[in-house]
């Protein structure tokens, strides 16, 4: 084989390496490219990150139905977008998701604290409410067996999904009482279906967002929901530091639509 031969396929072999290197370099810079309000209404597309559960995003038969779900889908429609929806359960893979520009907004009722302002922008919150713990009433059982003071979890377990918002609480309750509370955190599992575990006796003690327990409870008259844990907190959604655009426009429709006949008819359903 001569020279030249040998010289074109070097040079061949090169240019496509250049061509696949530049290919992989611009799949990366897409994925991880943050969009504002500018270039999601360019796109045509909003992708929205909720979790799997009856106020969140869930698909039964033909049928697609959420609380969240509704109010994010009637704002993608006021601005004439395609939604685009995700299921996760785990919040720090949220927030990743968020920052690498999987996802522009995520959907899903985050306690508004200092720790998740450093990461991401809240929304309006939508309510204040508090987290409960969740514990299952057995045939027999007596009130005066339930868990009824925060002093009474010392040495105990409480189950919580992934990653959950709820675990930094469960820490500073450990520290308030000088006790350890032990604290196992279950993968792929959402709120509602960590409530469903203590209703079913899977489990002993979960904790729940007071408004949302308390419309679990309906559902399952077996557990007890009455003592908080923690302090009431503003719940928002979130979207990526820089995404102020979108922040602004989704602010003012919240502020428009919460309160609105079509935001109750929304709430009821749910709630």
């Amino acid at each position: 084989m001569n020279r030249k031969i040998l010289t074109g396929i070097a040079f061949v072999a090169f240019i496509a390496l250049v061509i696949l290197l530049s290919t992989l370099i611009w799949k990366h810079h897409s994925k991880n490219q943050i969009h504002d309000l500018p270039g999601i209404l360019k796109s045509g597309r909003l992708s929205v990150l909720t979790d799997s559960s009856s106020i969140g995003f869930s698909i039964k038969g033909d049928s697609v139905s959420g609380f969240q779900y509704e109010i994010v889908k009637a704002f993608a429609n006021s601005l004439g977008l395609e939604l685009v929806i995700s299921e996760k359960n785990d919040l720090k893979d949220c927030i990743e998701g968020l920052n690498s520009g999987d996802y522009d907004i995520i959907a899903n009722f985050i306690p508004v604290t200092t720790e998740w302002k450093k990461r991401a922008l809240f929304t309006t919150p939508f309510f204040t409410s508090r987290e409960v713990l969740v514990q299952r009433i057995t045939v027999g059982t007596s009130r005066s067996k339930l868990i009824k003071k925060h002093s009474e979890l010392a040495n105990d377990t409480i189950y919580i999904p992934f990653n959950s918002p709820f675990k930094m609480r469960l820490i500073h309750l450990s520290n308030e009482i000088a006790e350890p509370i032990y604290i196992l955190e279950l993968k792929n599992k959402s709120s509602e279906q960590m409530v469903r575990m203590v209703a079913n006796g899977k489990i002993r003690l979960t904790i729940c967002d007071e408004e949302f327990a308390n419309r679990l409870k309906l559902k399952y008259p077996n557990i007890d929901v009455s003592l908080p844990v923690s302090f009431s907190q503003q719940q928002a959604w979130v979207v990526h530091p820089s995404s102020p655009k979108l922040l602004k426009k989704l602010n003012e429709f919240l502020g428009d639509f919460i309160g609105s006949s079509a935001y109750w008819n929304i709430y009821r359903k749910y709630y």
